[in-house]
């Protein structure tokens, strides 16, 4: 494992992990909170942090958006801490059934567009891919899995372990071999941080290359997303942060001492396929067409004009609500 670390070994949360742990963090933080400002400001806190942390995560932002709006609306019906602590505890317990629920039922419709035999690529790691893979185990398909290593981070290697432990037959290839690989494959899975109003995703960088070739060689992309990550600003022109990592991590002690002081490297963690490059959008209402996603969104938030609002605006609500100014303050 310590030969791993050095080559850039370091997976992180797939989006339904990040926002489950999310989920924790709230029920735990807010269960201490004894006053009815410091349960404001620890609300500004844990957006401020997800925001740095995460602001791919259309999921964990939509999670704290109907957060926020489930604090206020508790505190303008009664400022009672307890009554308003009920009520968040209640509501994280909500969201939580709801993305075990999106994840089995995007799983279980994806598994029925699998056959025996069919040779499947993955890149990186989502929950979504591996409890399709957990279906087709119970329903007796044989696929052949081919797993890419999924730099930076090489989340590949973990997914392709948990893969094997199901008796799916694996096969480890570097990301740059997907387009070698693709006259192999029947069907490209992939799991997304975000879904964009026009279909585009927001993926693991290196999906949208794999997406292009799979393209060329007429091959199905299908993408895993429940509705909680449908990312409604961008209906309104809004872009999706695309953060990057810290290149330090990705080489050991010793040959960093060896760089220039100057040295700089870029570590982009997402990029963005094009609605062009997928063929459908797994959700836990069906299968959708790219361009149908708009039309999506319209369903699921109650029709046209859609109603939102942003984090910051919840914010600067809640700091009205307590008489005091918490906006921003994340001590």
């Amino acid at each position: 494992m310590s030969e791993l670390t050095k080559l850039g070994f370091s997976p992180g949360l797939t989006s339904t992990e990040y926002s489950l742990k999310l989920l924790s963090e709230v029920s735990e933080s807010f269960s201490k909170i004894s006053e009815l400002r410091a349960l404001t400001k620890a609300y500004s806190s844990i957006v401020s942090r997800v925001k740095a942390e995460r602001p791919t995560s259309a999921q964990a932002i939509n999670l704290l958006k109907d957060l926020g709006v489930e604090i206020v609306k508790s505190m303008e019906e009664k400022a009672d801490l307890s009554y308003v602590k009920k009520n968040v505890l209640e509501f994280v317990e909500k969201w939580r059934n709801r993305i075990q629920r999106e994840l089995s039922e995007v799983s279980r419709i994806a598994s029925r567009r699998i056959s025996s035999g069919e040779s499947i690529l993955t890149h990186s790691r989502s929950m979504c891919v591996v409890r399709t893979a957990e279906y087709i185990v119970s329903e007796d398909k044989k696929p052949i899995f081919y797993v890419t290593e999924s730099r930076p981070g090489m989340e590949g290697l973990v997914l392709a372990e948990e893969l094997w432990r199901m008796g799916h037959r694996v096969k480890l290839i570097v990301d740059s071999a997907a387009r070698f690989f693709m006259k192999d494959i029947d069907l490209v899975l992939l799991g997304a941080e975000a879904v964009a109003a026009n279909g585009a995703i927001v993926s693991k960088v290196g999906s949208s290359l794999i997406s292009l070739a799979a393209n060329e060689a007429r091959v199905r992309v299908f993408v895993l997303a429940p509705t909680s990550k449908l990312s409604i600003e961008t209906l309104f022109g809004e872009l999706v942060q695309l953060p990057e990592g810290d290149w330090r991590r990705l080489m050991p002690p010793g040959v960093l001492y060896t760089l220039p002081e100057n040295y700089r490297a870029r570590v982009p963690l997402y990029d963005v396929i094009p609605p062009d490059y997928i063929d459908g959008i797994v959700s836990e209402k069906g299968l959708f067409a790219p361009q149908a996603i708009s039309y999506l969104i319209k369903e699921v938030h109650g029709g046209w004009p859609l109603k939102t609002i942003s984090l910051e605006s919840l914010e600067k609500e809640l700091s009205k609500l307590v008489g005091g100014e918490v906006y921003g303050d994340t001590d």
